[in-house]
């Protein structure tokens, strides 16, 4: 507080009272310009000992001393263009680089010759403009100002999305390898040779085996319809349970069996239909790849 008033007393004694009061029109831009300059964003500590401030949040306070250096860091690859200063009587700045290549920071070096001043700084570089505040200390400043910007913020957080989604993606990839490494193995062992018997509407289409598991192809019809149990008979034709599951309109049976039925109903309407297996044979493999384009 004693900075500011003591600040205002010394332009009050150099300037001129000619000053017209502000409209109102005036008076609403010079408080949305107030509201972002005392919005309370605060500077945070950066690397290196540096006072960081988050770019375009709010204009920064930046305390300089008398026969001390502040230096105002830029973004990597980042080249001053233009500096202009409100006091250049008072208040000096040079221009500094470090690092090379890809990593080549601009510097901006800051100096005062007195204390109790306040001016406004403002660069431009190839990528924004920065607007500061600077004020004198006797004793009191900053050695270090570096900036964090919201685009590097932003990379970061898409850096580490990304870094997660291609896991995903090579995990997924492996597992599809995996599948189709087995599957292409099964292809060759597909067994066709099924006799299927009965009128009902919902009879199979086909019914094969990949040496492990058998499949029932139905209609697609049986989709709207009433889905017929399935049971194994074993060689005395009595009924057994058997585990299975329905994909949409197939029936995957977790074995391989000789006789099994599909039933609907009981009693006189009861319907059925028989399937029997009659031996190996891959002599009609390439017909469910024409026909069905369901994996399993």
């Amino acid at each position: 507080m004693f900075l500011l008033l003591n600040c205002q007393l010394m332009a009050d004694g150099i300037l001129s009272d000619n000053s017209r009061e502000l409209s109102q029109r005036e008076w609403h831009s010079v408080s949305l310009s107030k509201e972002w300059l005392n919005n309370g964003n605060k500077s945070f500590r950066g690397t290196n000992g540096s006072v960081s401030f988050l770019f375009g949040a709010t204009m920064p306070r930046v305390i300089v001393a008398p026969l001390k250096i502040t230096d105002i860091q830029f973004q990597k690859g980042e080249k001053i263009m233009d500096v202009q200063l409100g006091d250049t009587t008072r208040w000096m700045t040079s221009p500094s680089i470090s690092g090379e290549g890809a990593n080549q920071v601009s510097h901006l070096l800051l100096k005062t010759t007195d204390v109790g001043l306040e001016t406004t700084l403002f660069v431009s570089t190839n990528r924004r403009t920065y607007h500061m505040n600077l004020f004198s200390r006797k004793h009191e400043y900053m050695p270090i100002v570096a900036f964090k910007y919201k685009d590097e913020i932003n990379k970061k957080w898409e850096n580490y999305n990304n870094h997660f989604q291609s896991q995903d993606r090579v995990k997924k990839e492996a597992t599809t390898l995996k599948v189709t490494s087995k599957l292409s193995k099964n292809i060759n062992n597909l067994d066709f040779d099924y006799n299927i018997k009965g009128d009902a509407s919902w009879k199979p289409t086909r019914v094969y085996n990949d040496g492990i598991k058998t499949y029932i192809q139905m209609p697609k019809n049986m989709l709207f319809n009433e889905a017929p149990i399935f049971l194994v008979l074993d060689q005395s034709d009595n009924n057994q349970l058997v585990n299975y599951r329905l994909k949409e309109n197939n029936y995957i049976v977790d074995k391989l069996f000789n006789k099994g039925i599909l039933i609907i109903g009981v009693g006189d309407d009861q319907e059925k239909i028989s399937i029997e297996r009659k031996g190996a044979s891959g002599s009609n493999i390439i017909n469910i790849w024409e026909d069905d384009d369901e994996e399993y």
